[in-house]
Formats: C-alpha cells, structure tokens, sequence
C-alpha cells in the first residue's frame, strides 16, 4: 500500500499567499477605504509622536528601535525618587517648557487632580504653557482627554474627562492665588517674575499645596541672579552636598542643560547666529549655557542690575538726550603690557515711561570699547566718536601725567569741545555713587550685548580693596560718563529746545 505525502510544501505556500493577499492593495480600494487607511496610519504615527520617555537610562533623545521619532533626554525624565521640587535651570531651546508640559500631563492621568501653571503674566501663561505650538499643553494632551478649554485672559483651563483640571494664573499679584487648593504646580520663567513679588508668589503656591497627599513643584526657567531664585538654588546645592556625603536624595532637584544638548530640534541658522553674538558674554553664559551667575563677594555690581526691565535697550528706543559725552580714561604707555585706553559713550535723558512718577534722568551708554594706542592715536579716537555721535563733550581724565591731553585733542581736532576731570579719590569710592545708579534702574546699555561684555565683566568682578587688582579701564572711563551726565554737581545745565545739533541722536 502507497502512502500519500503530506502537502506540507504546498500547504505553507499557499498560508504564505494567503497572507499576502491579505495585505492592502491601495489599487483595489476604494476611497473612503484609502482615506481610512490613510487616516489609522496618521493616528498610529500621532500616537508615536506623542510619547515622551523611554526605558533607556541614558537615552539622547535621538530615535531608535521602538521610537521612531525624537524624544526625551535622559535629563529630561522625571526624577525617580520623592521630590518635592524639580527646578530646570537650563539655557535657551534646551526644552525645558515642552519638558515641564509632559510632567503635567503624566500628572493630569490621575483622575481629579487640581493642577496650577503660573506664569509672568496671564498673556504668557495662555500663549504659551497652554497654546504653544510645539510644547504647549494643548499640543501634547491628547484632544480626545480634554472635556473643555476655555482660552480666556481672565480664566485659562483645561477640563479633562477624568475630572483633573489644570488652571492658568499670572504672578503679578500673589493674592490670585489665595483660597486655592492644588495637588501639583508647574511654575514657568520663574527668574523672569517680577522681583517685587515672586517670592511671594512662590509661597502662596507653597500654601496652596497644603492638602496635596504627594505636592510636588516644578519650575522651567533660565536661572538670574536674582534674590529669589538663588535662594532656592542655594536649597537645592545643599541637599546635593548632603546626597554626596551619604544623606538622602535631594527633595529640592537642580537640573542644568546648555541649549546645544538639544540641537536635534533646534534651527542650525539660528543656533550660529546665537554663538556668534552672544558666546563668550555674560549673558550668553545665563541665556545659553543656563550657567546661573554668582556674584563677586564685595563687587559693587550685582548681577541682578543688568536683569531689571527695559536695562537693555535698542537705540530706536532712546528717548531725547540732552546731553552726551564721550569720556576717556587714558593709558600713559602704549607697550604690549600697558593698560588699555577706554572710550565711553554715554547720553543723559528722561525715560519715555517713567516709573511710579519717578522724572529723574537716566543714564543710557551707547558705546563702550578700550585698546592700546599712543596717546595722538587715542586723541584722534576720542575726535572720532565725538562727531559720529554728536558729542556735546569729550570728557578727559588727566591723572598720571596726563594733563597734556587737552592739549593733544586741540592739535587733532580743534573743533572738539572737553573737559578735564582729575581723580581725587580711590576707584572704589568713585565707582559707588555709579552703582547706585545702576542699583536705581537709571542706567542702560544700548546696543548689542557684545558691545558691553567686557565693560559688565570689570563692573560685576570690581571690587577695588587691593592694590593688586587689575585696572578696570572700561569700568573707569563709564564711570566718569556717569558722573558728569548725573552725579557732577558742576556739570552743564541742559540744552535749550531748539538747539539743532539734538537731530539724529535716536
């Protein structure tokens, strides 16, 4: 008797074509059947999207197998431990908002949660924590969660349908939020509120934490020297010191990033354009490297001064100057180890929006540079910038010998007007009453940031108790622009109104 042969080659063949014949054919479909094939892959790719952090402890962000689009970084993801304090102190484009955002929503997925967001002002925390585009809240919670959204400057909320709400409040009056009860608070841009109030605003929300079974903070910021912010910068170095030695983990985190970690979503154009300009500068370290910037012990300058509102200025901004110098504290010696000849630009003038009533003149710098040059060759600088901006004065210190200057100018340039200035006391000393002023928010620097990073540099490392201490020229020369603008109870009065050579000073 013959025994058949199973079919086991043709039986497989045909479970393969089979199976083949049971993929799409986008030729035999019809069109609502392509554009809800077409409509699953976009959810499916959506959904892909949408998810945040993987498994891997050191993950950077890139894709990889299982996640096919950029995600979180490993400094990203939520700390592991009981914190009740996460604070980003990160630079610019780092991804601190869209980070913060995603910490929100893990949060919202429990249900009847009372979530706070606290922003500058009500504007900001719509437009921005709630609306943004690419790391808003309403870009990352799935719409199919949110029962309601309401987008009005006085209520911004977002009602989800499981009875979690997350609510939106400015941070310029702290008793907005009193009476509040939340379980979980994201503070955005927390260097950028207001001085007057924000620690305020921090303790209130702190309040409003009080019946929270786990509370927990998280603040997105690039950090400032500002009182509030290292105050808890200092918490948080505290327990990291007390982690190392052997104690517990920090319940107050500090995590640091520069921008450049996160230049797989950042535009290459603007990323040079931002180190270009700002590299190397002070405010490049805080805006950039998200490097938070001691201050000196005894320097007269904080850095707190060049973080007030409207310090910074563009020269379309300036209001009319009624006067302006440009001062210049000389080198005697011109030799490869001399000190620096520095020039100052500087304009005396009545803000346009005054503040709290306040009509006393401001001082706004306008060009600060110092180089080794002959003393002919600096006279003929200080001619130079005296017609370019339509100087009223050249103002000279004439110490060490100097007092031929004057005199120097005059055979440069007859034309030029000065005054000679001489120092009767120490640098420290002369260099106080300025910082006051700065202390005040009566004076400005207009222009680009890397015009004055050197002069910051010297004002905010002064501290003029020793004789060794390097000679801060730019420092010098701004600080005789100040005084004969402000501080010179000798100085001219000013001009008269119809006094033409005032055109073209914005």
């Amino acid at each position: 008797m013959t025994r058949r042969r199973k079919p086991v080659a043709r039986s497989s063949g045909w479970a393969r074509r089979r199976g083949v014949e049971a993929l799409t054919n986008p030729a035999v479909m019809s069109l609502r059947q392509l554009q809800a094939e077409v409509a699953a892959l976009a959810r499916a790719d959506d959904e892909s999207r949408r998810r945040w952090a993987c498994g891997r402890p050191d993950c950077d962000g890139l894709p990889h197998p299982g996640w096919l689009h950029n995600h979180a970084r490993a400094s990203q993801h939520v700390p592991a431990w009981a914190w009740t304090v996460w604070m980003l102190l990160t630079g610019r484009g780092w991804g601190k908002t869209r980070t913060a955002a995603e910490a929100v929503r893990e949060w919202a997925k429990t249900p009847g949660l009372q979530i706070a967001v606290i922003a500058k002002n009500a504007t900001l925390v719509r437009d921005i924590c709630f609306d943004s585009p690419k790391s808003g809240l309403l870009a990352i919670i799935p719409p199919e969660d949110i029962a309601k959204y309401n987008s009005s400057l006085g209520e911004t909320t977002i009602r989800l349908r499981n009875g979690t709400v997350i609510r939106g409040f400015g941070a310029e009056t702290p008793d907005n939020l009193r009476g509040w009860a939340f379980d979980k608070v994201w503070c955005d841009e927390y260097a950028a509120w207001s001085r007057n109030t924000a620690q305020e605003v921090y303790d209130m929300a702190w309040f409003c934490l009080r019946e929270a079974d786990s509370p927990q903070m998280l603040i997105s910021t690039t950090p400032k020297p500002l009182p509030h912010v290292k105050r808890l910068v200092e918490r948080g170095r505290r327990q990291e010191q007390k982690h190392r030695e052997g104690g517990d983990q920090p319940r107050v985190v500090l995590t640091r990033g520069h921008m450049s970690e996160n230049d797989a979503n950042l535009s290459s154009a603007a990323r040079e354009e931002l180190e270009e300009e700002y590299a190397g500068t002070r405010q490049g370290r805080q805006e950039l490297s998200g490097e938070l910037l001691e201050d000196v012990e005894g320097a007269l300058w904080k850095g707190w001064m060049f973080e007030v509102e409207g310090f910074r200025l563009h020269a379309e901004n300036l209001p009319e100057l009624d006067r302006l110098v440009v001062s210049i504290d000389p080198a005697t010696k011109s030799h490869e180890n001399a000190d620096q000849t520095a020039f100052t630009v500087a304009g005396r003038g009545i803000p346009n929006v005054s503040t709290y009533g306040d009509s006393r003149p401001h001082a706004y710098l306008l060009h600060a540079e110092q180089g080794r040059h002959t003393p002919t060759a600096s006279m003929r600088r200080a001619a130079e910038l005296y017609h370019q901006h339509k100087a009223d004065c050249v103002v000279i210190e004439a110490n060490n010998g100097g007092d031929y200057l004057p005199a120097l100018l005059m055979e440069v340039d007859s034309t030029v007007n000065w005054r000679i200035v001489h120092a009767t006391r120490g640098k420290r000393a002369r260099s106080a009453p300025v910082a006051q002023v700065y202390e005040q928010a009566r004076a400005h620097h207009v222009g680009p940031v890397r015009l004055f990073a050197e002069l910051e540099e010297q004002q905010t490392t002064f501290v003029g108790l020793g004789e060794t201490e390097d000679s801060p020229d730019l420092l010098d020369s701004s600080v005789w622009a100040v005084w004969d603008l402000l501080l010179d109870p000798s100085m001219p009065p000013p001009r008269k109104a119809d006094d033409q050579r005032l055109s073209g000073r914005r």
